[in-house]
């Protein structure tokens, strides 16, 4: 079996102002028990399609469960796609070691994604070198099965849907915001969240929000190329949001964590984090650490870098997603040209878009400058051409997806993707949250989200009382 590499043990002071959630996204976990052998010609045929590591997801989720329990944060929320593809043998799978962080004393709550209850063609069970369909969970499993996850009786309902709310911390509403199979959420369930949102700030809570599909897009034209990323109806779902005082709303699916800000015409901001795929490079989760006192909330983001058996597990995980956005994108660009050379031109670039987007920051990435430059060059070549709408639409996608704004082309919202502190909205009720007295003068973490018994000794850039410090040799 291969094993992702730990980092050593810190030990962790506790402070009762301050506290750390871990996010996870599309584990998309197979169970063992669903594959005679990863030679399985059926199932080796079905890999060659995906832009996943689909056959590491176990032994990654195993590890990232003991990395979370030794880092102990005060809430683990995980994002949608737990499951490959809904398969119960999955969930099974993804149940007992959920019950392994939970009885460590994490609580867990989760959403479900579009890979976890029915409709899943591709929910197989492999041996003999062929499959049969793999029973799958449907709504109702879900929610039995997932009641000490969100789905319990200390959680409010939207009618019998899987949208919830719930105050999984002293002082912190979390929403969950089921977008089904078909990434959409009903005007219904839409007031009932911006209700509940409404009811939680005047008790003075923080709200967060959790759904699995995008808020609203990361670049320009992002449906274009992902289908069913993002809510149709997405400019009235932030508003409605931002009307309710939500600032906050954490997200997955699309496998790349990116963080997209929204201002609006009122100096009003909204974030959606995407949290990336712990199967698909760069192998990404987050680490959220809120800071009561100073109505701080910072993100960091933590990769999977180290793989028992790889030399060089990023360049592996590198090498996959290229490998398979590449495929995908020479079907894409085939389709809608019927041209074998616009595909193998085009086809590499697009792989080398999506892997600096998955990287991050994107504006701070020489490679981005030089893919422009690239990008010009191939428009040239098909300057005249019978098809010059498909470069006219994929250059405000690729301006924008590696410079880092989203759809609505509003440079100012650019944001660092993978450390970010954002100041939240203060209660407006004049109602006072719950004290929560600090035990400790100081607290101090590593851009990881580790946190530190006392100031560091090393030099470096950490998080201090909610804002990154830099520490240098001076500083000692």
């Amino acid at each position: 079996m291969c094993l992702l590499l730990l980092p050593p043990y810190i030990n962790m002071e506790v402070r009762a102002d301050i506290r750390q959630i871990c996010v996870l996204s599309d584990l998309h976990v197979m169970a063992p028990s669903l594959i005679d052998s990863q030679d399985n010609r059926a199932w080796q045929e079905d890999l060659a399609f995906k832009k996943t590591m689909q056959e590491l997801s176990a032994p990654i989720f195993d590890v990232l469960v003991e990395q979370i329990k030794r880092r102990k944060p005060d809430l683990l929320l995980i994002a949608g796609d737990l499951t490959k593809d809904g398969e119960r043998e999955s969930h099974e799978y993804v149940l007992k070691k959920l019950r392994e962080i939970k009885d460590a004393g994490i609580p867990i709550y989760v959403i479900p994604g579009n890979h976890d209850r029915g409709y899943m063609e591709q929910a197989r069970k492999y041996a003999n070198d062929t499959y049969t369909e793999a029973e799958q969970f449907s709504n109702d499993d879900f929610r039995a099965a997932y009641a000490d996850y969100g789905y319990g009786s200390d959680s409010e309902y939207y009618q019998s849907s899987l949208t919830y709310a719930t105050e999984p911390l002293q002082g912190l509403t979390l929403i969950g915001i089921d977008t089904g199979i078909w990434c959409a959420v009903s005007d219904g369930a839409l007031a009932w969240v911006t209700e509940k949102a409404k009811e939680a700030q005047q008790k003075g809570n923080q709200v967060i929000v959790m759904m699995h599909h995008l808020l609203m897009p990361h670049y320009q034209n992002q449906n274009e190329l992902e289908e069913l990323a993002i809510p149709q109806n997405y400019v009235d779902i932030r508003r409605e949001l931002m009307n309710a005082g939500i600032k906050v709303v954490l997200t997955g699916h699309t496998h790349i964590s990116d963080i997209a800000r929204y201002t609006d015409e009122n100096g009003r901001e909204i974030y959606d984090i995407a949290t990336g795929s712990p199967i698909s490079y760069p192998c990404d989760y987050r680490t959220l650490i809120l800071n009561d006192a100073t109505l701080q909330l910072m993100v960091t983001t933590t990769n999977l870098t180290q793989l028992e058996g790889y030399a060089d597990f990023p360049r592996y995980a590198a090498g996959r997603l290229e490998r398979s956005i590449t495929d995908w994108a020479t079907r894409w660009v085939k389709e809608r040209t019927g041209s074998e050379l616009a595909a193998s031109l085009v086809a590499p670039e697009i792989a080398a878009y999506f892997k600096i987007h998955a990287e991050g920051n994107e504006p701070h990435n020489p490679d981005a400058v030089k893919e422009l430059e690239l990008f010009e060059a191939i428009k040239k070549v098909y300057d005249g051409t019978a098809f010059p709408a498909l470069f006219a639409t994929a250059e405000s996608c690729v301006r924008s997806m590696l410079g880092n704004y989203p759809s609505e082309d509003d440079e100012s919202n650019v944001v660092n993707d993978r450390t970010l502190s954002i100041k939240l909205n203060a209660a407006e009720t004049g109602i006072t949250a719950p004290s929560r007295q600090s035990t400790s003068p100081s607290i101090w973490y590593t851009l990881e989200g580790m946190r530190l018994a006392q100031k560091p000794t090393q030099a470096g850039i950490y998080i201090h009382n909610g804002r990154k410090v830099v520490i240098t040799k001076n500083n000692f």
